[in-house]
């Protein structure tokens, strides 16, 4: 990068292209939320290796299917130690992102309007950068859900590891990009998560939850797809109506769009079917 130059509260990076990023810098901040990178490796990984994500998605739909071939003729797993300890690790991991990252986006929407909270990104080296970065690994930690499915020999929905590998590339693309919507989606994931994984590691402790626990779970993860559309509307209109510069490429939009719709419709598809339609089919052979 050859200049920086201040624009109000925000930076422009160049020379060959434009970056608007946000200049705020959190007040209180621990030793290691940070990303020290002068070199830009960092990027230069996300921007040069984005598609092998689509590669880590692939190998992992293969190694799925392989291990429930493998699982055809064995007894289940029980695994319920390590389930309670891998959900309970990933739900502390979400509170805590979602704490600590959504300072940013809160704040700029405070103070700096919509606009702006959506199409400029956080400071790439302060602690909602951090927590970005944390967030892109931990969809590849995410993957391992699944093995726990398929080794407990539990029912594998389409829109389990659908998402998984979406949300995955998804990331690493808005990664490499900066992605200025990404401070939306990103809070809102973790706070879906901090619940989803909670929920998961209450259940799987052997705590029997009231229905209503698990429709307001996966009603917080459908209104998360729906406003991830709704942000991904907003961001088209400046791009294309108003014709303000913004943080997000066409493409990136795009890709937006498709996740954001289909899991939309699959959630709450899975929600009619579990709560509504598949609550009346019960009470009709009762």
């Amino acid at each position: 990068m050859e200049f920086v130059r201040e624009l109000n509260d925000f930076q422009i990076y160049g020379p060959n292209h434009t970056e608007y990023i946000s200049n705020y810098r959190y007040k209180y901040a621990l030793p290691f939320e940070k990303v020290e990178d002068p070199r830009g490796w960092t990027v230069n990984v996300f921007q040069r290796y984005w598609h092998h994500s689509i590669t880590i998605s692939v190998v992992y739909f293969i190694i799925i299917k392989a291990i429930q071939k493998a699982m055809e003729n064995r007894k289940p797993f029980v695994l319920k130690t390590p389930l309670v300890l891998w959900n309970g690790a990933l739900a502390i991991f979400s509170i805590c992102g979602c704490v600590r990252f959504s300072e940013d986006i809160i704040r700029a929407l405070y103070v700096d309007g919509l606009y702006k909270s959506l199409c400029y990104s956080c400071h790439p080296n302060d602690v909602a950068a951090f927590w970005s970065l944390l967030f892109a690994i931990s969809k590849i930690v995410e993957l391992g859900d699944t093995l726990f499915i398929v080794l407990r020999k539990k029912p594998l929905i389409f829109l389990h590891y659908y998402h998984h590998a979406a949300v995955l590339i998804y990331t690493v693309h808005s990664g490499a990009e900066h992605t200025a919507a990404g401070r939306a989606f990103i809070s809102m994931n973790y706070l879906a998560h901090s619940c989803m994984y909670s929920y998961y590691a209450i259940s799987a402790a052997g705590y029997r939850m009231p229905k209503w626990v698990s429709m307001a779970v996966t009603t917080i993860q459908t209104t998360q797809m729906l406003a991830g559309v709704a942000v991904s509307c907003l961001v088209y209109k400046i791009k294309t109506e108003d014709k303000l510069p913004c943080q997000q490429s066409m493409a990136n939009l795009y890709l937006a769009f498709i996740i954001y719709i289909t899991f939309a419709v699959l959630f709450i598809q899975f929600f009619l079917k579990s709560y509504i339609f598949g609550s009346s089919k019960k009470q009709k052979k009762q």
